[in-house]
């Protein structure tokens, strides 16, 4: 899995339209009421706590029938009244046993509670009843990608792209399940895709600076990074209008993403050393070579090392470079300075001299500790565990 920041958690495909939609169709005489007036101005608002409340003061008023369950049942899945929520879905199941959007919400709201074995029949029975919903092959995926065989998921995931190749939502999830399975050109895909269909969704964006930097393209990650930051400074800044209050998340989680691939950029330009490093010394061991031949070869590779290195940074704007060595960085960007030069330094001396194998032996084990540490500093950037259970996609 990546190692950079905790991504947030799996975008939410909350259907209003299409909910609403299907209680129109079903209680036209509802979408006029007073009732339901006053709940579609707090939907509108992402207000569904105290929408379902108004509906529920509806039913108290005026009679279960009076109050689309479905609705009803929504609303409380999407203002975390799971239990509650339940009840009123199996209702609207029992109610329009061929809706299959009633499923769907059951579905959803038996993932919430835990109950997957029954939330994934329910979707599955969703399925049934719209064969060319994607979205409904893609939620399956995701609630079973940590427990099936990869090849059962990617059938899924294949399915549900092949009937909404254009759904964000879908390509987005797409690319975070094959993320966790570590098929990282196919979820950079995947991610790609999804920001060509919506230049604006923020987590699609904080998802492919993630994929971008796992993959090594450090300052197409960077750049990326620092772009989101940007955007979610600009709208913070947009001018509210007289009277409106206005929520604008997101800036924290930008800083942080861009603070991690700050540090990982000057960190990952090290593993790379040790990568040539280890390279190095195993060929050498295995192929001895006098030091000259062995010391042109080393020279050509610290070159396109360093070709390399300035022409990444280089590529970064401005801004980014000065944040490189910005306060409270500096120390982590010269000790990965230091810690190359000591490397390239140390393998100087090793094609110099003419190491014993057991001094390959050695050399190898200090190679492998510059690792453990690499690795063990990587997991603390990324603020996660360094050994045990991957992050949660």
């Amino acid at each position: 899995m990546s190692d950079a920041a905790e991504p947030n958690a799996i975008p939410s495909p909350r259907a209003r339209g299409r909910v609403l939609q299907a209680v129109n169709k079903t209680w036209p005489g509802f979408i006029s009421g007073a009732v339901e007036g006053r709940a579609r101005e707090l939907i509108d608002r992402d207000e569904y706590g105290e929408a379902a409340e108004v509906l529920e003061q509806g039913i108290g008023k005026y009679g279960p029938g009076s109050v689309s369950q479905l609705l009803l049942a929504w609303c409380l899945h999407l203002g975390d009244r799971q239990e509650d929520a339940l009840g009123w879905a199996v209702r609207a199941v029992e109610e329009e046993p061929s809706n299959a959007d009633a499923h769907w919400l059951h579905a959803n709201i038996l993932f919430e509670l835990g109950r997957v074995d029954e939330g994934t029949a329910s979707m599955w029975r969703a399925v049934e009843l719209t064969p060319d919903n994607g979205r409904y092959y893609m939620q399956l995926a995701w609630h079973q990608y940590g427990d099936q065989e990869f090849a059962k998921t990617r059938e899924l995931v294949e399915q549900a792209l092949e009937r909404s190749p254009d759904d964000v939502w879908v390509q987005h999830t797409a690319g975070r399940i094959y993320e966790h399975h570590l098929r990282l050109k196919r979820a950079h895909a995947h991610f790609a895709r999804a920001l060509e269909l919506d230049p604006d969704d923020v987590s699609v964006r904080d998802d492919l600076a993630v994929i971008l930097q796992t993959r090594g393209r450090l300052s197409a990650g960077l750049r990326t990074a620092w772009e989101n930051l940007r955007a979610a400074e600009a709208r913070a800044q947009a001018p509210v209008p007289e009277g409106e209050a206005v929520d604008v998340p997101g800036i924290d989680v930008e800083e942080r993403l861009y603070e991690t691939a700050l540090r990982h950029w000057s960190w990952r330009w090290y593993e790379r050393v040790l990568r040539g490093a280890l390279l190095l010394n195993v060929i050498d061991w295995i192929f001895p070579t006098p030091w000259v031949e062995a010391g042109a070869v080393a020279g050509v590779l610290v070159l396109l090392y360093w070709v390399s290195w300035f022409w990444s940074l280089r590529a970064l704007p401005a801004a980014c470079r000065r944040d490189l060595v910005g306060k409270g960085r500096r120390g982590q960007f010269a000790g990965a300075l230091a810690r190359t030069l000591l490397v390239l330094g140390v393998m100087g001396l090793v094609l110099w001299g003419e190491l014993s194998a057991l001094q390959h032996l050695g050399m190898l084990a200090l190679i492998i500790g510059g690792y453990l540490e690499w690795y063990w500093r990587a997991a603390q950037i990324s603020g996660r565990r360094p050994f045990g259970a991957d992050r949660e996609v």
